[in-house]
Formats: C-alpha cells, sequence, structure tokens
C-alpha cells in the first residue's frame, strides 16, 4: 500500500523521487564552472579505496594529480607523468591506461563517446571512453595546462570541444573528429579552463585580462582587466563573472558590459582555487590559509574559517549544505555553508590541491602523493 501511494506521488510531484546524480562529467560541475552537486553529504565519509596513479621520482616535490570526472561507473583522471586512466568508480580496479609525452594538468570532458582532455606535450587527446583507442588528436603550438570544457550547439546539437593553450590561444575543436571550428589568439598563456554559459566564453590567464567571446563564433566582446595573473577557471552565474586572482582579490563582473560590481580581499595573499556560487553566497580558498563565503551582491564577507596551509582545492558545494574542498596542510574539509563550522574533516596527509568530483554516493580527490582517494557517502 506504501509503495503505491509512493507511486502515485511520484507521479505527481517528480521532485520526490530521489535524485540520481552519479555522474560528475563536469570538473566543476557544470559548464558554467559554478562548482556545486546537488548531491547530499552525509558524514562520516569513509575511505572506500585510494589508487596509485604515479610513483615519485628523485628530486620531484609534488606530484600534481588533475581533478577526475566520472561517467557510467567509471573515474577518469590523468597525473604528472603522462598517464591517464580509466578506473572502476565502485572498486578502484583499473579499466585502461594510457601515456603521453607530457602531464595531465587539466581536467577532462566527456563528448558523445568519448573522453577528452589537453596534455603539456601539446596535443587535445580524444580517447574511446570505454577502450581507451585514440580517436583522434589536434595539436597547438605550446603546453596545455587547462582543463577542457563541451558546448553544444543549440541549432544543430553538435558538440564542441573549448580548450586553451600555452600557445596564448583558445581553441573550439569539433567533438567529433577533432578539427579546428575557431580560434581566437590573446595576450599570454591560458591557465584555467574555459567557462561556458549564456552564449559566451569565458576564460583569464596570464595576461591579466578576462576575455569574453561568443561561444559560437569565436568572435571576441569584450576584455576586462583584473589587473593581475588568473590561475584557474571563472565562474559564470546569472550574468555575473566570478574570478579569483593573484592580486589577492576576488571580483565580481557583468558579463554584458564588464561592470566591475565589487571586489573582496583584505591580505596580501593570493588567490588560486576558482569560486564556488551558490544562492547568496561566493565561496573560495586563499593563500590567505582561509576558506571565504563572500555575498554575491555586495562583496561583504559572511564568514571565513581558518586551515593550517594554503587553500588551492576548489571547493564544491553539495546540496546548499556543506562546501567541500582540500588544502596544503593535507587535509580534506567539509564546512556548514551557513556558519561556516566544520563539519568533517580527513587527513590525507599531502596537499590536495585538486577540486573535488562529487559523483552519487562517491567522493574523489587527488592529492600531491600521486594518489587517488575515493571516500563513499555516510548513511
Amino acid at each position: 500500500m506504501r509503495a503505491a501511494l509512493f507511486l502515485s506521488l511520484s507521479l505527481l510531484f517528480p521532485a520526490l523521487l530521489p535524485a540520481q546524480n552519479a555522474d560528475w562529467p563536469d570538473s566543476r560541475g557544470n559548464a558554467a564552472m559554478t562548482g556545486t552537486s546537488p548531491v547530499e553529504l552525509k558524514f562520516p565519509l569513509t575511505l572506500a579505496w585510494q589508487f596509485k596513479l604515479m610513483d615519485k621520482p628523485k628530486g620531484q616535490a609534488e606530484m600534481l594529480v588533475s581533478s577526475a570526472v566520472v561517467r557510467g561507473g567509471k573515474v577518469y583522471v590523468g597525473c604528472k607523468d603522462g598517464k591517464f586512466f580509466c578506473l572502476d568508480l565502485a572498486t578502484g580496479k583499473e579499466v585502461w591506461k594510457t601515456e603521453a609525452k607530457g602531464a595531465f594538468d587539466g581536467a577532462a570532458a566527456f563528448a558523445g563517446e568519448l573522453v577528452v582532455v589537453g596534455c603539456q606535450d601539446g596535443f587535445v587527446y580524444a580517447w574511446n571512453a570505454e577502450n581507451g583507442k585514440e580517436e583522434w588528436k589536434f595539436e597547438t603550438q605550446a603546453e596545455i595546462h587547462a582543463g577542457a570544457n563541451v558546448w553544444t550547439d543549440p541549432d544543430n546539437k553538435a558538440q564542441k570541444i573549448i580548450i586553451g593553450s600555452y600557445d596564448y590561444s583558445i581553441y573550439c575543436l569539433d567533438a567529433k573528429t577533432g578539427a579546428k571550428e575557431w580560434a581566437a589568439e590573446t595576450g599570454y598563456y591560458i591557465n584555467g579552463a574555459s567557462a561556458v554559459g549564456e552564449g559566451k566564453v569565458v576564460f583569464g590567464g596570464c595576461d591579466s585580462v578576462l576575455h569574453v567571446h561568443d561561444v559560437k563564433t569565436g568572435k571576441e566582446e569584450r576584455q576586462i582587466e583584473v589587473g593581475a595573473y588568473i590561475g584557474n577557471n571563472v565562474a559564470i552565474a546569472d550574468g555575473v563573472i566570478y574570478v579569483s586572482h593573484y592580486g589577492n582579490r576576488v571580483g565580481a563582473y557583468k558579463i554584458a558590459d564588464g561592470t566591475k560590481l565589487w571586489e573582496y580581499g583584505e591580505r596580501d595573499f593570493e588567490y588560486y582555487a576558482a569560486p564556488a556560487i551558490w544562492e547568496k553566497g561566493v565561496y573560495v580558498g586563499g593563500r590567505d590559509k582561509r576558506f571565504h563565503a563572500i555575498d554575491r551582491a555586495t562583496g561583504a564577507q559572511l564568514w571565513e574559517f581558518r586551515a593550517r596551509d594554503r587553500i588551492d582545492s576548489s571547493a564544491v558545494v553539495c546540496a546548499g549544505k556543506v562546501a567541500i574542498f582540500g588544502a596544503d596542510d593535507g587535509y580534506i574539509y567539509a564546512l556548514d555553508l551557513k556558519t561556516g563550522k566544520e563539519v568533517w574533516h580527513n587527513e590525507i596527509g599531502a596537499p590536495v590541491k585538486t577540486s573535488p568530483a562529487v559523483a552519487g554516493e562517491y567522493v574523489i580527490f587527488g592529492a600531491d602523493d600521486g594518489v587517488l582517494y575515493v571516500f563513499k557517502n555516510g548513511k
């Protein structure tokens, strides 16, 4: 009887059905890179498995791991020594592995049956997501550190790969073939992934400028000077671009005309981590060892949390209740979104710079010990 009643209510009110959020196809949760997940985390999280992606070479201080993406019960992640892995999400077992002649710094993206990622050898690679077979590769003229993003043309439903390179250019590639649709040159290196929203592609880099282009044609619409190096992706929400940068500030700018709405920052410490956006707040960690909650409308501080070392990990806001991120102190933190109070932490023991992937029951972090750590949601 109860089952029949629940079925009837579910047909009338689909929102009553539990959401199925088992994938994390975008490294920041969506193409606009707002760093949000609908999954509600229940603490404590428990370590489900870990996988060593690489061994430490002699004389190397860190073993950077890219942020992971997840689709169809599989985790896709690259690392500094040129290996890219597909792992089973539930067990951590290797499904396939491939290698290139450079590090994988940026996160991958999915397009149809392909997983696509940029490499420091200057190539964009597209592999069959099921078996790792190379389908195409596209050569840029310099290293690629940026993550990939995917845009779907609303007119013909064709998917495009958007990715920046150290050759000063942003590229739009046909996702099926790797053919160049358009390219736009900027003033310097492009580090972070490009955010896509409201018909625009927005990104920054070492030229200290926010670039706003038409995502369909690549035509530049405006440049917005922020005054300092931008090391990560920006976020787009409700007609506003949110950016953190090496000028020790977090800023908000109108996407329509570039007007600066506000700027936040009280200390002389850079921001590398990208901002997460949820309702009335902007949430971002800084190299001042603090995690900041900022009012979206005014730029005023809502609260701050102090970690033990700098925070380069871009947080993800889960179900509007907690922000989860890592820090260079070797800890993963989960904070109450309203108060900033710590609700859970876990000591990894190595710096955690990656943005978490939140896929159904799993939360995934890479650490500077070359290991991928996968936690399971509490009951």
